[in-house]
């Protein structure tokens, strides 16, 4: 669940955020408090709080519906995916990453190119790349020790059972006790390694959620490549009323591999 509660998160300050930055009537891009929380090149890596508070900001209800529609699948796929929570600390890290990224590419071009920056983009494109790549190269399956049960047979009569030849004649007038050990009931071990309740998740290590996975990478790789993001130019959105920028995508996914390999190189990556 805690790749589901981060998305929730994310929208849900990105609803709080846009709200507010409404107040009044006022554009977000005019808005005050929308630009004390934006992401701006010409700071770089100062005011840190901008690196999480950006991707809260939304500068056209379209963009924020847009973007809320991408977390929401992003979401799900990863909790059908049953994904462990060290694929949400990845994510977690990557959102900050993202700006950080940015600032890296050229903030004093990105200054000039786009001086206020701001919406989820970026980080829902890191959190695509943590989400196929953990599909892809899931975490192994922590084994389940041996455990102790009993047999069908001595759980419904109490009977241990024996492959023993024959019982002493002179036993069988002593009752039906007399076949076991002073009336005890022996378990038999038995060593099992039983598979979890419920339906297979998708992302169980399968051949097909490891090509769901790379099929995502690949998708998220090749669609921002189209956009050619190295231009660093925004591109003017008639549908979302806003410019969309190709860098933050392309840094998106540069921060959810970094981010999903420190995430594996730590540990943790076991279910």
């Amino acid at each position: 669940m805690a790749w589901v509660l981060l998305a929730g998160l994310l929208c849900a300050g990105a609803v709080a955020v846009t709200l507010l930055s409404f107040d009044g009537g006022v554009a977000p891009i005019a808005s005050p408090f929308a630009q004390a929380l934006d992401w701006q090149p010409a700071l770089g890596l100062r005011e840190t709080w901008r690196l999480w508070t950006g991707a809260w900001v939304h500068w056209s209800v379209a963009h924020l519906l847009v973007n809320a529609a991408g977390a929401a699948v992003v979401a799900f796929v990863g909790w059908r995916a049953r994904l462990p929570a060290a694929a949400a600390a990845a994510w977690f890290a990557a959102w900050p990453l993202t700006q950080a990224f940015m600032a890296a590419a050229g903030a004093e071009r990105l200054a000039v190119l786009m001086p206020h920056y701001g919406g989820l983009s970026g980080v829902l494109h890191a959190g695509a790349i943590v989400l196929g790549l953990s599909l892809a190269w899931p975490p192994e399956r922590a084994r389940a020790p041996a455990r102790t049960r009993m047999t069908p047979s001595t759980a419904d009569t109490g009977f241990s059972a024996t492959h023993a030849p024959a019982i002493e004649p002179s036993r069988l007038t002593e009752g039906p006790w007399a076949m076991t050990e002073m009336g005890a009931v022996t378990a038999l071990p038995v060593s099992t390694l039983d598979p979890p309740p419920g339906e297979p998740a998708i992302g169980d290590g399968t051949s097909g959620a490891r090509w769901i996975g790379v099929a995502i990478v690949l998708g998220t790789v090749v669609k921002v490549a189209m956009e050619s993001p190295w231009q660093l130019t925004p591109h003017a959105s008639a549908a979302l009323g806003i410019a969309v920028a190709p860098v933050a995508h392309a840094c998106g996914i540069g921060a959810g591999i970094l981010a999903w390999a420190g995430a594996r190189a730590v540990g943790g990556w076991r279910r």
